[in-house]
């Protein structure tokens, strides 16, 4: 594992090293507090408490550096906490989503430790297509998964495609690895079309579907035999005054293990800062989401995150 971190650490310095060749003088930073709390239906509880500092700073999109973060979990009378440190080197533009966010985490918790990371990158194949790669590796963050150390490996590619001025279709396929000896083929597709493009809203057709190759598993997570769900959103993309609004509501249906139709609903809203070198960053989102769970198919969770980088 030392060589391993040890190799990964030479790598986001070598990367962000070649990729500031022509910056004569690289800034610093730290980001504190970032902060993420849940809860859901389940009454399950997750508060996260992050602390960064960024030796190698050009903006809230491109920097290189060491993180921190304290995790507890609650649910009635168990509660659990975690340590996690991670190695990070980002560098994205800004002004259309595309670059890298590369990170490895070494993550321990009820004496189960794991190498954890949250990556992908993303480019331009041609002047309309656009592609990403992903994966991502992690517990399972309900109360028996994290008992007992289950976590999970997920590898991801997405195609975005505009297919006329104002319409783009969306793939994403991948496949979950669970460590309990589950997996989850996952398929998810968007059409999106610029309804009102001075405003950045558009009206968008969501799909996902899953299937569990194991369902025998006991009650370590939400797991069916197949899950289906579309919906109906609108999004906002907005920016005033060099601010950024994002915004998505959707409603929609969802089918598990087919059977019949029930109601999913989706509402999120973020707001971000000016990517400026010198001012103090803020990024901030909330949400709130209604699908299925383990008590059927009302469970439902809500979210709030916030992250203030100060540079010097």
């Amino acid at each position: 594992m030392i060589r391993l971190l040890g190799g990964f650490i030479l790598l986001l310095l070598t990367t962000q090293v070649g990729a500031q060749d022509a910056t004569l003088k690289p800034k610093h930073a730290i980001s504190i507090p970032e902060v993420y709390v849940s809860s859901d239906s389940e009454g399950f509880l997750t508060h996260k408490y992050k602390a960064s500092i960024y030796p190698l700073y050009q903006n809230a999109e491109n920097y290189t550096g060491l993180q921190y973060q304290h995790n507890y979990f609650s649910q009635s009378n168990w509660n659990s906490t975690a340590e996690q440190y991670t190695l990070v080197t980002k560098k994205i533009n800004p002004r259309n989503g595309l670059g890298y966010n590369l990170n490895l985490g070494y993550n321990l918790e009820g004496g189960y430790k794991l190498l954890t990371t949250d990556s992908n990158y993303s480019t331009m194949l041609t002047d309309t297509t656009r592609a990403e790669i992903m994966v991502f590796r992690d517990r399972v963050e309900t109360q028996n998964s994290l008992t007992n150390g289950i976590y999970y490996t997920m590898g991801g590619a997405s195609i975005e495609q505009q297919v006329m001025e104002r319409l783009s279709i969306v793939l994403f396929g991948g496949n979950l690895y669970f460590s309990d000896t589950n997996t989850r083929p996952t398929l998810r597709a968007r059409i999106i079309y610029d309804l009102i493009p001075d405003y950045g809203i558009t009206a968008q057709l969501r799909y996902r579907q899953y299937r569990d190759t194991n369902t025998n598993v006991a009650n370590n997570y939400f797991n069916p035999d197949s899950y289906n769900e579309s919906m109906l959103a609108l999004g906002m993309r907005q920016r005033i005054q060099g601010w950024m609004i994002n915004g998505t509501a959707g409603v929609g249906q969802q089918s598990i293990d087919q059977g019949p139709s029930t109601t999913t609903q989706l509402y999120e809203l973020a707001l971000t800062s000016p990517v400026n070198a010198n001012d103090v960053f803020l990024r901030t989102k909330a949400g709130y989401g209604k699908s299925a769970g383990f008590l059927g198919p009302n469970y439902f969770y809500r979210y709030f995150m916030a992250e203030l980088i100060f540079p010097f």
